[in-house]
């Protein structure tokens, strides 16, 4: 989410309404205020919690149309396509003694106020920054799954409470303070230029590939026809996209031949026949202008050339329509020389605090429910607003819906799928799209 705002408080004193308008510091995004809800986290579910937060692409509205506080999901990364912002070395070279990093720039902690330049920190990030709360410093901004949760986390540590949920593309382990609601599914497969070397590949060939064992498309156990040497490109560390990737084909540490890119970008390997990349469905679907169910949404595509000024319509190739269609092929069939095909779906989460699911602040003035069991999960157990227990049965029941919710109703999420679709997010599936019963640790 990368949005300004104008704050316009109006007052009545007897017969004379004063308006007062007053502007937000200056800032790359909207600094949330303190009844807010903040969400960070995984680069491939924020698409789906943006257009739930905000509306999407296709003119359908979302939850904080009209609302006095809102839902402010900080995207993974700065850019508006989920691309990384990179320092002036860029991604240059493949090994450590050739990929050097500016000062202030790369992946070490510590590193910012640095004046030499450091090496083996590819890609040399910027690490760009956000504001959590309004009045605030900024921090760095959380850029995958694990980065997101361990934000969560050290937000408790500091009893801050900046950040509310974390948006996450795999399961993040056991830990009794947190819970996690299933928001949908996505697959995950391999990507490819259209034009390319690449074969049809299992789990097993994955895993020499990833290793570094197996470099070349004619090594004998990939069996490709070329002798070129493989581009394998993993997403960046702390991406759940990664950790489910790697988990999948039994890699535990990645070889030397590894390129690290920002997850999901399907530009990275567009034009390299020798480049393949693990790809979110989803992601590929809102470059292809698709819902989750394959269908058009009428918009050609989500992400627009960035190189195209806003609204020019010269050069010829630059218009208000003109989106990137990556030519890229989705390994989603064919026959591996041994072994089956890698192609994995995988549950999309967000975890919040446990403390939350009962929390007595409701989420907006004169609502009977705070914001967990507005927006996300809201169950027939534990207490309301008050204090008062939630059951479904007896003179004081209080649950909707057959006993499926507590009071007032299904979350927001439950009634707005189509919002999910958008982002390519399959949420077909009722065990998953169903009562929201809390999921993970």
């Amino acid at each position: 989410m990368q949005i300004k705002k104008l704050a316009v408080v109006a007052g009545t004193v007897g017969a004379l309404a004063l308006t007062l308008l007053t502007a937000a510091p200056a800032s790359a995004d909207y600094a949330p205020g303190p009844d807010d809800v903040v969400g960070v986290g995984s680069d491939t579910v924020q698409f789906a919690i943006d257009f739930l937060a905000d509306g999407d692409y296709t003119g359908s509205t979302g939850y904080n149309l009209g609302q006095r506080n809102r839902i402010i999901n900080f995207d993974a990364t700065p850019d508006a396509n989920a691309r990384l912002a990179y320092g002036v070395n860029g991604l240059n070279g493949t090994t450590t003694s050739d990929s050097n990093c500016a000062p202030g720039t790369g992946g070490t902690a510590g590193t910012g106020n640095q004046t030499s330049t450091h090496t083996g920190d590819r890609p040399c990030g910027l690490n760009p920054t956000i504001v959590l709360r309004a009045g605030l410093k900024p921090v760095q901004r959380p850029n995958g799954s694990g980065a997101g949760y361990n934000a969560l986390k050290a937000d408790d540590v500091a009893s801050t409470h900046n950040i509310d949920f974390a948006r996450a593309s795999s399961s993040r382990g056991s830990n009794v303070l947190y819970d996690s609601v299933k928001v949908g599914t996505d697959g995950l497969a391999m990507l490819s230029a259209t034009t390319t070397n690449a074969v049809a590949l299992s789990d097993t060939q994955l895993k020499a590939i990833y290793e570094c064992t197996k470099t070349t498309w004619n090594a004998a156990g990939i069996d490709g026809s070329s002798s070129a040497t493989i581009v394998p490109i993993l997403p960046q560390v702390g991406s759940g996209t990664r950790s489910s990737f790697l988990g999948l084909i039994g890699v535990t540490t990645p070889g030397a031949c590894v390129v690290n890119a920002e997850e999901n970008d399907a530009e990275a390997v567009n034009g390299n026949p020798n480049a393949i990349e693990p790809m979110s469905s989803g992601r590929l679907l809102m470059y292809q202008g698709k819902f989750a169910d394959g269908t058009a949404t009428g918009q050609n595509g989500y992400f627009t050339d960035p190189s195209c000024a806003y609204a020019v319509t010269t050069p010829t190739a630059c218009t208000t329509t003109k989106v990137l269609t990556p030519d890229v092929t989705y390994w989603t069939t064919g026959t591996p020389s041994s072994g089956t095909l890698f192609n994995s779906t995988r549950t999309l989460y967000v975890y919040f605090r446990h403390s939350d699911i009962n929390s007595t602040k409701a989420f907006q003035p004169g609502s009977t429910r705070n914001w967990l069991r507005t927006m996300f999960y809201n169950p027939c157990s534990g207490t309301n607003l008050a204090g008062d227990p939630i059951t479904n049965s007896g003179a004081g029941a209080n649950c909707t819906g057959g006993g499926t919710y507590g009071p007032g109703g299904a979350p927001y999420l439950k009634n707005n799928g189509a919002l999910l679709s958008a982002a390519g997010i399959d949420t077909s599936n009722s065990a998953i799209f169903g009562a929201f019963t809390a999921s993970g640790p």
